[in-house]
């Protein structure tokens, strides 16, 4: 089991990469609106306006910056940059985090969890943004439902081998 949880860090950073990728390609607030009998009206907000707005244009108004969105972005795109630095830096024989490993491990877990779960009221964070009510018919998109469940699961992954450790040494 040792010889896998050595691994735990490269997989997390795989899925949170994977998650921050699904963020920012894939859509994030989907309106379906029934026309009656000519049936149906869609629109679909990508994932970067969704996080950062987009300015006036001629054909369409501003949309504001959701905060909650930028807020998930930054905390996945650090455990990323975190879990990375985890993996890397003991490869190329580098120990000066080894003090702070650990700290920086839970940091990183934190931070994927809490932004997993922004993710899930990206709906309720962009209406609120626009000032408008949720209409119906809104939904979350596939992809960031999927980039949320990836984030949390990578936080789990990554918290693995704390957790055989903590349960190691209560034997």
């Amino acid at each position: 089991m040792k010889k896998v949880l050595k691994f735990s860090g490269a997989c997390a950073a795989v899925l949170a990469i994977v998650a921050f990728i699904l963020m920012l390609a894939t859509p994030a607030v989907i309106w379906k609106a029934s026309l009656g009998g000519l049936g149906t009206l869609s629109s679909e907000v990508s994932g970067v306006v969704a996080i950062f707005g987009q300015p006036k244009t001629d054909s369409q108004g501003a949309i504001n910056v959701t905060a909650g969105a930028v807020i998930a972005f930054v905390l996945i795109l650090a455990a990323i940059l975190i879990l990375i630095a985890g993996v890397v830096l003991p490869i190329l024989k580098i120990r000066t985090l080894e003090k702070f490993a650990g700290v920086l491990n839970l940091v990183a877990v934190l931070a994927l969890v809490a932004g997993g779960i922004l993710m899930f009221f990206e709906v309720l964070m962009y209406c609120g943004a626009q000032e408008v009510d949720v209409p119906d018919g809104t939904s979350l998109g596939a992809g960031w439902v999927i980039g949320g469940i990836l984030a949390i699961v990578s936080g789990v992954v990554a918290i693995l081998p704390a957790v055989f450790d903590f349960v190691g040494s209560k034997k």
